[in-house]
């Protein structure tokens, strides 16, 4: 493949998918002197990437704090400006992404816009476009250049090729892959994180809604075409996630008459289903819109696909979140990511028994049985506070990231679990954990200024 390196996958606090820098940047053999740019947040900047060693880096983190700007958007900027990448001329180039966490490497697309710039201190939005049955990437990529019309110079366009073919199955494997494509985008390409959208037809659809429901923190938008919240708890299960999406701007597409001959459940029904209880649950930022008269085959709105892309924007940080999940992967909740479980997963597979008089009471049971046996977090980070509460149900410890941007460093910052002050110290900014994040993540618009494990372990 094009410009493949080798990577080593490293794991590092929330984060979705952490991957380990590979430095084109500097030359080969080039060590960088920890004292060599000092006063200089630029030149430190550059040194902080290139260099190999940990400890020299924090020495590096250290200088820039001393000398970094004093508004977050221009570190931000600079972040943009001085990591490391090759650059990329415009058109269509192939890459493939390291294999980890049991996902393959899955070969993509990606599409360079004109007037490109690798090391310009804004990022270019993003589209990860997901295929559907019997398609490629290169088709997704084409997908989406036609949906875009006029604007699509504006955008890197991303299309994996499946790892997996035929029938979708919500599997790890199918949720995950678009997070690794995303994460090796990101240290490839100029990416602005707060502009990333994803979106699928059918298929792909169906691969959108499984991803988006457990990693909403990394995406700004999701457009969903022909498909609906399909997970392992199956169509009883279809509005049953729908929580962990009230943050995330969301378009979803279906046709009037998208249903098997026969059936009284399909895609027009169930798509519905998750529309009016995202209505239900407050979803501000969903828009479901039902083509009258179409079925599986959609004459999309391109307008309207495009104005959405155009003005979605992620908050990396939301006042309040809530994510219930059943397995301990899928457990990120913007700045809080489980780590411990107090209990097994929940085995979908396994046969059991449940007393009910109806249907629609078998649904509900379903549904009573999974809340109970299920992961659940829910995180608040009340304005001008200075607190982050969080709560967790059949969990023993999560990591929390304090946002450097929402929390005031000057003062105490207050961390409860269950109502119960875990931390109220005074903690200073820590340069050292902020970059090496942005170094492996290369999230640049989510700064992180340290971190908690919680519970707190006594001493």
């Amino acid at each position: 493949m094009e410009g493949t390196p080798v990577h080593k996958t490293a794991r590092l606090g929330y984060a979705a998918i952490a991957l380990s820098l590979t430095v084109g940047a500097a030359a080969a053999g080039e060590a960088a002197a920890p004292d060599a740019a000092a006063g200089d947040p630029q030149a430190i900047l550059k040194a902080f990437f290139a260099e190999q060693d940990a400890a020299r880096r924090a020495r590096l983190a250290a200088q820039f704090g001393a000398v970094a700007p004093k508004a977050w958007d221009d570190v931000k900027a600079m972040l943009h400006a001085c990591a490391p990448r090759r650059d990329l001329a415009p058109g269509r180039h192939t890459f493939q992404t390291p294999g980890g966490d049991g996902i393959p490497p899955v070969n993509y697309t990606l599409r360079v816009p004109q007037g490109y710039k690798p090391n310009a201190p804004k990022g270019w939005p993003l589209i990860v476009s997901t295929h559907g049955t019997g398609g490629t990437g290169e088709k997704a990529v084409a997908f989406f250049e036609h949906q875009l019309g006029p604007d699509v110079e504006t955008y890197l366009i991303a299309g994996p090729d499946a790892p997996q073919s035929g029938v979708y199955e919500a599997t790890r494997l199918t949720i995950e892959y678009p997070l690794h494509v995303l994460a090796d985008v990101r240290r490839r390409a100029n990416v602005d994180s707060d502009r990333t959208v994803l979106g699928g037809y059918s298929r792909g659809g169906y691969t959108t809604w499984g991803t988006i429901l457990f990693s909403p923190g990394e995406w700004a938008g999701a457009v969903p075409m022909a498909s609906w919240p399909g997970t392992e708890a199956g169509s009883d299960g279809a509005i049953f996630y729908l929580q962990n999406v009230l943050n995330l701007a969301i378009q979803a597409h279906w046709g009037q008459n998208d249903i098997m001959p026969g059936q009284t459940e399909g895609i027009n029904t169930l798509s519905r289903e998750a529309a009016a209880e995202l209505k239900r649950l407050g979803a501000a930022r969903f828009e479901g819109i039902e083509y009258a008269g179409q079925g599986h085959g959609l004459k999309l709105g391109s307008d309207t696909i495009r104005t959405f892309i155009e003005t979605a924007r992620r908050d990396p940080f939301p006042a309040e979140c809530k994510l219930i999940f059943h397995r301990l992967y899928q457990g990120r909740a913007y700045y809080v990511r489980a780590t411990a479980a107090a209990k097994e997963e929940f085995d979908f597979r396994q046969r059991r028994v449940l007393r009910i008089a109806s249907k629609e009471d078998l649904a509900k049971a379903k549904r009573a049985m999974w809340h109970r046996e299920g992961f659940e977090i829910t995180a608040r980070m009340p304005p001008g506070k200075n607190l982050i509460a969080v709560f967790m149900r059949n969990l023993k410890g999560v990591d929390v990231a304090l946002p450097a941007e929402r929390l005031d460093f000057s003062r105490p910052i207050q961390i409860t679990l269950g109502g119960r002050t875990a931390s109220a110290a005074k903690r200073d900014l820590d340069w050292a954990e902020l970059l090496e994040t942005a170094r492996q993540t290369y999230d640049f618009e989510r700064l992180i200024g340290g971190r908690v494990t919680l519970p707190v372990q006594s001493r």
